[in-house]
């Protein structure tokens, strides 16, 4: 957003247009979307997947300032459809797992009691290694050498790149993960992370201590609930393979397997993974016992809103304070609306 538009935005809040906004869309929902919170610098590595520990608590302290009710997932959706949501009602979610949201986001919202979902991918729960994709990107981000030999990393591997090039640095993470996606386990992937941490120069033992890109464990995640975290579906293995039944089926199946090993269900909201879904899924969504599932895609939610593609409001470190205020108070969305950017096509 531009010094421009947030001025604009400075002036209507001023002007009392927030607070109209409130009371137009009071009858609306507001899903708030959450990743990771930073352990470290991962706020400048990737600031739309990891915020500071400080934006995240100023973020639950507006909420309560501009008394809006916080209410859990099943509960607000259930008083959406029967008419009967509090005004200006929100939700709060939180995709992945990462350890940061163990350690910082839980209890933040416990001191004020809110009640939040954590959407859990349960693969990394289980591995308890660094998630590789992200470990490697934030690997070629942080280095300080100018250029990378792919082939000094693995044999099987070949490039040369410049790494002060986002392009091309993205290029060789794109020839990483390929080549990681070919092996056989985790221990294998960490095993190559390690020989690209040590051809950077780079300590991976220290984000290894910081638990830097890992999920929180099993044990962990058993201890949400008595925090007022519910624990619900994001896939297994972080993936949506919509058009593939038996895929599907068993990203499903076996996250909620394992969600049931660290909590009681019943695991009947979902999260699209990276945002990415397929309508034609649906009934099979439907079949596996899913009422609700939540998208990427911008704006509130009204008693039409398809409950299998539900809207929300992907906050970040990027997110200025009054583009923040701007979103839950309904005022962007009324402008969406007036320019015709809410709709999706069916």
């Amino acid at each position: 957003m531009t010094r421009l538009a947030e001025a604009a935005l400075y002036v209507a809040r001023s002007c009392g247009l927030f607070a109209l906004a409130r009371s137009l869309t009071a009858d609306r929902l507001r899903i708030l979307c959450y990743h990771g919170v930073a352990l470290d610098d991962e706020f400048d590595f990737q600031p739309m997947l990891f915020m500071r520990a400080a934006t995240f608590a100023d973020r639950l302290d507006r909420l309560l300032r501009t008394g809006h009710l916080v209410l859990p997932l099943g509960e607000a959706l259930d008083r959406l459809r029967q008419g009967t949501l509090p005004r200006a009602a929100v939700v709060i979610t939180i995709d992945d797992g990462w350890f940061g949201t163990l350690r910082e986001m839980a209890p933040a919202l416990a001191r004020r009691g809110l009640p939040a979902t954590l959407y859990l991918a349960t693969y990394y729960v289980e591995k308890q290694t660094q998630v590789f994709n992200v470990a490697a990107a934030y690997a070629l981000w942080r280095s300080k050498s100018k250029t990378l030999d792919l082939s000094d990393v693995d044999p099987g591997l070949e490039g040369r790149f410049d790494l002060s090039d986002p392009a091309r640095r993205s290029l060789a993470l794109d020839a990483l993960r390929s080549w990681a996606d070919g092996l056989d386990s985790a221990n294998e992937r960490q095993a190559l992370l390690e020989r690209l941490y040590g051809v950077l120069g780079l300590d991976l033992e220290r984000v290894r201590r910081q638990r830097m890109f890992t999920f929180m464990s099993s044990g962990e995640a058993a201890t949400l609930p008595s925090q007022g975290m519910e624990l619900q579906l994001h896939t297994h293995r972080h993936r949506f393979p919509g058009r593939d039944p038996a895929a599907l089926a068993d990203e499903i199946e076996s996250n909620r397997a394992s969600l049931s090993r660290v909590a009681t269900g019943p695991f009947r909201h979902l999260c699209y993974p990276s945002g990415e879904y397929d309508r034609g899924a649906f009934p099979q969504l439907a079949a596996l016992g899913i009422v609700s599932a939540t998208t990427t895609l911008p704006g509130m939610n009204d008693s039409g809103t398809p409950p299998l593609e539900l809207r929300r409001f992907l906050d970040s470190e990027t997110c200025s304070t009054i583009r923040f205020e701007a979103e839950v108070s309904g005022f962007l969305e009324l402008v969406r609306g007036a320019l015709g950017r809410n709709r999706v096509a069916r």
